[in-house]
Order: structure tokens, then C-alpha cells, then sequence
């Protein structure tokens, strides 16, 4: 498992990442850019339950990038729940 950039970040191990593109294909996530719905980069999370008083205690911000080659703007993110994505 790598080191975390930052303390407030959440690494995601391969199995995580997995789940991750499970929640993006069944909400059938698109990239707001370019409309892909396939092709996806997952990063870390970051927790927002104690950061934002109007997300659930449980939300986790998952770094996303579209992969399709020449998206004007590739990064965005998704919420999902810890239980979503990194419990078993």
C-alpha cells in the first residue's frame, strides 16, 4: 500500500477500486466533459462527513479520471458511503 499524500486522504487498495467502478457503472456515472461512461481512473478518497455539515457522516469523495483520450477536462469525483466502498 502506498503513503498517503496527505493525512485527511484515504489510499484505496485495488479491491476498493474495483467497487469503486461498480458504483460509477450501476448510477452510470458519465464524465461531465465528454459524456464517457467506460473508461476511469480511480484515486484515493477523502472523507467529507466531518468536513461538510450537509453531506452524511459516512461520505467519502473518490477521485476519478476520465481515460478517454482527449477529454478537455479529465478529473472529477463521486460520493459514495464507506460502505459502498471500503468495507467488504
Amino acid at each position: 500500500m502506498r503513503a498517503a499524500a496527505r493525512p485527511e486522504i484515504t489510499p484505496l487498495d485495488e479491491e476498493q477500486r474495483k467497487r469503486v467502478r461498480r458504483v460509477l457503472r450501476r448510477r452510470r456515472v458519465a464524465c461531465p466533459s465528454c459524456g464517457n461512461r467506460r473508461r476511469w481512473t480511480v484515486g484515493d478518497a477523502l472523507h467529507l462527513g466531518f468536513l461538510f455539515l450537509d453531506e452524511d457522516e459516512d461520505a467519502y469523495m473518490i477521485a476519478v479520471t476520465c481515460r478517454r483520450r482527449g477529454c478537455p477536462r479529465p478529473r472529477t469525483g463521486v460520493i459514495a458511503h464507506r460502505a459502498d466502498v471500503l468495507e467488504p
